[in-house]
């Protein structure tokens, strides 16, 4: 997800994570033996840890980098107490690994990506981490996945070293953690591949999740069997179904598919106020976008991939905030109720910012909630109860 520029800086009094990651302990019990289905099941409803670990400037990965302050266990626990079960930490390596062939990952930026997976996994969360921003195109600031370049031979060379630092770190940590490939991987226009070179910038996605497979399930211990995320071009749903191949597997059912959902455009990310509310009642859909379409998006996926067998992560998710409070609750209600009714998982887009046009759900330096109403809805979609959302 591209950034929302944070203006302010976030300070808060809660005490820092703090002490040396690799010294901390590292959970080791064996892998469990859930279903596709169980383990969606387990994930439940998920928030993202946005614009910290995949913050950056002046090509350089900084946590801070973006106005968010350092992550603290205590806003974890408040994750975790408001209902969520799962946490994507979307981590960037730019400007943090050395040169090739190693590409080394800087050990203090690692050790802190350790310190708070297992602050996470200490307050009962599942979490995903994967390689963010290293993809997005912006090639000023290092960005290097690039499904566009004629060779991609360097490209796999370094998702390859990089995921075999990674998996190495927390090769025994137990199925609580997932691994994802990348994010967001297109050809800068975000527009559907087309012709030939369409093609071939899908089949370079397909090959460098197929890289990251390999090389997960080479590092051994609890990778070989590890719950692995790999997204299509772009996470977009229609892409992806229409150009994702799933990655050959030495494991048996353990791989999930990722896509995000920020539809329709005009309402959950265009930064104006233009289109502020939303639903075919409210004809505030662009004529597009609207409950129906929720539906059948996700009725696709569950036909195509949940349906066999391959669960289905909405990796992000969301509205931007436009202070249409009783629009944006339905919206969150309605779009969460239907990926759970339709077996995904789906993890909330918070970037830790409550301006306009912000997501940020908790205040990120004191763990409050800042749309409890918001909160609740979601937490009555993903509760399993037959009922109707209610139109504003």
């Amino acid at each position: 997800m591209k950034r929302l520029k944070i203006t302010a800086l976030l300070l808060g009094g809660l005490l820092f994570l703090s002490g040396c990651a690799a010294e901390t302990n590292a959970p080791a019990e064996p892998l469990g033996d859930l279903t596709a289905v169980e383990m969606a099941e387990k994930l439940n409803l998920g928030w993202n840890l946005g614009n910290s670990f995949d913050a950056y400037s002046s090509g350089r990965a900084d946590e801070t980098a973006w106005g968010n302050p350092e992550t603290t266990a205590a806003l974890l626990n408040a994750v975790k107490a408001a209902g969520f079960d799962t946490i994507r930490i979307p981590v960037s390596y730019l400007g943090r690994t050395g040169d090739a062939p190693d590409y080394a990952i800087e050990t203090a930026w690692l050790d802190r990506i350790q310190e708070v997976v297992d602050a996470a996994m200490e307050a009962g969360l599942y979490a995903i981490i994967n390689i963010h921003h290293d993809g997005n195109n912006d090639t000023a600031n290092g960005a290097w996945i690039d499904c566009t370049a004629e060779d991609q031979t360097p490209v796999q060379e370094k998702l390859g070293k990089l995921w075999e630092q990674i998996a190495e770190r927390f090769r025994d940590y137990d199925e609580r953690l997932i691994f994802e490939s990348m994010n967001e991987i297109h050809d800068g226009t975000y527009q559907p591949p087309r012709g030939a070179d369409g093609q071939r910038f899908y089949d370079n996605i397909n090959a460098l999740n197929q890289v990251f497979v390999d090389t997960v399930r080479a590092s051994g211990g609890n990778n070989a069997d590890r719950w692995l995320l790999v997204p299509g071009y772009n996470t977009n749903i229609d892409y992806t179904i229409a150009g994702f191949v799933l990655p050959q597997d030495s494991a048996e059912s353990r791989l999930m598919v990722s896509v995000h959902f920020y539809d329709p455009y005009q309402y959950a990310l265009e930064e104006n106020f233009n289109t502020s509310v939303w639903g075919s009642a409210a004809q505030g859909n662009c004529g597009w976008g609207n409950e129906d379409y929720v539906d059948a998006q996700f009725e696709k996926l569950e036909t195509v991939y949940v349906e066999n067998g391959i669960p289905v992560i909405i990796g992000e998710y969301g509205a931007i905030n436009k202070h249409q409070d009783e629009y944006r609750n339905y919206y969150m209600e309605y779009v969460t109720k239907s990926a759970c009714e339709h077996s995904l998982v789906p993890v909330y887009w918070d970037n830790g910012y409550n301006g306009d046009f912000g997501f940020a759900l908790f205040d990120r330096a004191t763990g409050d909630v800042l749309h409890q109403d918001m909160l609740d809805a979601m937490n009555r979609a993903s509760s399993g109860k037959d009922y109707t959302v209610k139109v504003p």
